[in-house]
């Protein structure tokens, strides 16, 4: 569908109000950045900046969406590329932490509690866009369970899509850990932040093969 000039523009605008808000976001928190560092950030007016979002919480959603959005493609791409459950569930393990490292932003936000009641009428739309993403992210993990167990490759007792929610969650703390206590990892348990990822990725997915 062709985007018109307007729409163009709008989407040129609020691409750099989300970008200076993530570089705000990381360096100085969620909570110690204000609408008037996001617009002095920018470039922007303040009033200029209301015009694209109605307030931080909206910022925060579209950085949000746009984070869900990635994780999705991360996700769909690792398991069209691989033949079997466990090349897709290392490659993406592997992903994650890329995505982690290149998005450090957007992993923390795909990953964090959304406090919005999304049968409240005034709940922005972006909100109910983020809840489907998760949904998609969802079940393309349990179908990939799902395929495993067919394949032989997963016990077929785990329950879905429970076990794709403690994957998720599991993941997301296993590199989480090898990130803040790898000088820890190193000292008391002598191996290095990526020896830690690998142990601790094998050993996950020994839990759930047939």
């Amino acid at each position: 569908m062709k985007v018109s000039k307007k729409e163009a523009l709008a989407k040129f605008h609020r691409d750099n109000i989300i970008r200076a808000s993530e570089k705000l976001f990381l360096k100085n928190g969620i909570e110690n950045t204000s609408m008037d560092d996001i617009a002095k950030e920018a470039g922007y007016s303040k009033a200029t900046l209301y015009v694209y979002f109605k307030n931080k919480d909206e910022i925060i959603g579209a950085i949000t969406l746009l984070g869900m959005k990635m994780f999705l493609d991360h996700v769909r791409k690792c398991i069209s590329e691989q033949k079997d459950f466990r090349a897709q569930y290392f490659a993406l393990c592997y992903a994650l932490v890329d995505f982690k490292n290149e998005h450090p932003f957007h992993f923390d936000s795909v990953f964090a509690e959304i406090n919005v009641d999304l049968e409240l009428e005034e709940t922005p739309k972006v909100y109910h866009e983020i809840y489907e993403v998760g949904e998609e992210i969802n079940n393309e993990i349990s179908k990939m369970f799902q395929e495993g167990v067919k394949e032989g490759l997963v016990r077929n007792d785990i329950k879905l899509p429970l076990a794709s929610f403690i994957f998720w969650a599991s993941i997301f703390g296993i590199i989480r850990m090898s990130q803040e206590k790898n000088k820890y990892l190193a000292k008391s348990l002598g191996i290095s932040s990526k020896d830690f990822l690998q142990c601790s990725f094998e050993l996950l997915y020994q839990s759930i093969r047939s």
